[in-house]
């Protein structure tokens, strides 16, 4: 898998049926009837405050190569490609299908700190008949230092924080109703990584703009996150490569079985407690079978997390199962995109080392500086509640860029703010919450997709039936490929709930699994 599309998690392939199997289990809606349409220019000449209108095209389909792109997006019908900027720098692309559009509207994420407009998950937007929009977050990509762009420019990190998704949502769909004559008659958000950021963003300070949010990954909470990615580096750049894979190994003899199959995932990993120790090198064995003392440290110190000398939790650690992708924790690009926030954004100086981080005095000074723009994590969603907009959270287990349990605790956080005033157990308190958003965790799956676990599902037609036929998701079927082929599928279930083996049938089909509470 392509770095790059890796660490920007977007939607990586996820969350489009696979399969018939897939597509009988969450069927899309019929598409709404409606009129065809040919004529893109007239778009160049609408007038929106504070945009300009850049370039409008009609595009025959059925490919379409994107700007600086090599390769060719496939399977698309005629479209029209708008192309526009939002004062001071935000562009963003509406795509509008010039027939059977479906009657509605999608606003997609990006990863990373983005700077370019993530042209495939526009792509998957319109092969559904959406009318689908796309932005840069106002600014172009940087490297080596991913963050230098917001070097002296504080509006800019505005706009990242939630100014540009926000605008392009308004603007995308005042374009979308000057080409079809009528507003989108539903509105969904899909993002992963910092697409899923994005999506509870949205869900947060606007929550009249999407009617349904699908949310994976979320990279939230950015200054902790990156602080503990930091963390997470610099702990994992002290264990050899090689013994990534022998640590997982370990942990799934430990573990697997517990959930009633040994099938190398483990649907629960925190009901294992796998020790580090116990890969501890004894007198005469090879070095390379077992951990040094600095190795069992190290580990330790990913499973415990970050913490302020107070010990008071930064960032949570990662779950058991994750080791073996922590080959791209350890990637030099990933510390760069974390460092570039302290760097650029908080120190405002492109000599700071985060090999030398004071994390009490950074993460402090950094909330200080600009939480109020990158810690978008509130768990008041009462508006949203209330115009009856639907959340589906979603996190692989096996994530080694942003850790699961922050996205459960956050999810516990809603649940616990709706319960204020009327505590009750931690299941009564999800269940309280249940009627709007929902959490799914992807045993095996890495960031935004990857991993040994089903990581292919469709969770926009999840939202679909259950924002416009009422019908929440219970389960979500997931699919594993390997060379394009399906040869495992499990059931995603609604948390608390996990997927059970029922005690026959084939252990990697879904029909032989139920949503039980462990």
């Amino acid at each position: 898998m392509n770095r790059a599309r890796f660490l920007c998690g977007t939607r990586a392939g996820l969350l489009r049926p696979v399969a018939a199997l897939l597509l009988a289990a969450v069927a899309p809606a019929a598409f709404a009837a409606a009129a065809d349409h040919g004529d893109c220019s007239s778009l160049m000449h609408i007038a929106l405050q504070d945009t300009r209108i850049l370039a409008v095209e009609t595009v025959s389909g059925p490919s379409f190569t994107p700007p600086g792109a090599r390769q060719a997006l496939t399977g698309l019908p005629a479209f029209c490609r708008v192309s526009a900027v939002i004062s001071p720098a935000i562009h963003f692309e509406v795509w509008l299908p010039l027939s059977e559009w479906n009657g509605k509207f999608e606003g997609t994420g990006n990863g990373g700190y983005s700077g370019a407009i993530v042209y495939r998950e526009l792509a998957d937007g319109l092969r559904r008949h959406y009318a689908t929009a796309d932005t840069d977050m106002g600014h172009k990509s940087t490297t080596p230092d991913p963050g230098s762009w917001a070097l002296g420019h504080p509006q800019l990190v505005i706009d990242q924080g939630y100014r540009a998704q926000h605008l392009t949502a308004v603007k995308a769909k005042a374009i979308v109703r000057a080409f079809y004559g009528a507003r989108p008659r539903r509105s969904y958000f899909v993002g992963c990584s910092s697409g899923g950021w994005q999506g509870l963003t949205e869900a947060q300070r606007y929550p009249h703009e999407y009617d349904g949010i699908v949310a994976g990954a979320p990279a939230m909470e950015v200054i902790h996150l990156h602080a503990g990615t930091i963390w997470t580096n610099l702990a994992a750049m002290q264990i050899a490569p090689a013994k990534l894979r022998l640590i997982t190994s370990a942990v799934l003899k430990d573990c697997d079985a517990q959930d009633g199959v040994k099938d190398g995932l483990l649907t629960d990993p925190r009901a294992c407690h796998f020790s580090p120790s116990e890969m501890a090198c004894k007198a005469g064995q090879d070095p390379a079978s077992c951990l040094t003392p600095d190795e069992v440290s190290a580990l330790q110190k990913i499973y415990d997390g970050l913490h302020y000398s107070s010990g008071q939790p930064i960032y949570p650690g990662w779950p058991r199962g994750v080791e073996y992708a922590l080959a791209l924790t350890r990637q030099p690009f990933v510390a760069a995109l974390a460092a570039s926030t302290f760097k650029d954004m908080v120190f405002e100086d492109p000599s700071w080392d985060y090999h030398h981080i004071d994390y009490d005095r950074a993460v402090r000074l950094a909330d200080r500086k600009v939480g109020a723009v990158l810690n978008n994590s509130s768990p008041d969603l009462r508006a949203f509640r209330r115009a009856g907009g639907k959340l589906i959270l979603w996190h692989g287990w096996a994530d080694p860029l942003i850790s699961p349990l922050h996205t459960l605790e956050y999810y516990q956080k809603v649940a616990a703010f709706f319960a204020a005033g009327h505590p009750g157990s931690d299941d009564a308190e999800i269940a309280n919450i249940q009627s709007f958003a929902r959490l799914f965790l992807a045993p095996g799956v890495n960031h935004c997709g990857g991993g040994t676990g089903p990581d292919q599902f469709d969770a926009l037609g999840a939202l679909e039936g259950w924002v416009e036929r009422g019908v929440a998701p219970e389960r979500i079927v997931a699919a594993h490929l390997t060379h394009g082929a399906v040869d495992r599928t499990r059931p995603l279930c609604a948390y608390p709930r996990v997927a059970k083996y029922v005690g026959h049938g084939n252990t990697e089909d879904a029909a032989n699994f139920a949503c039980r509470m462990p």
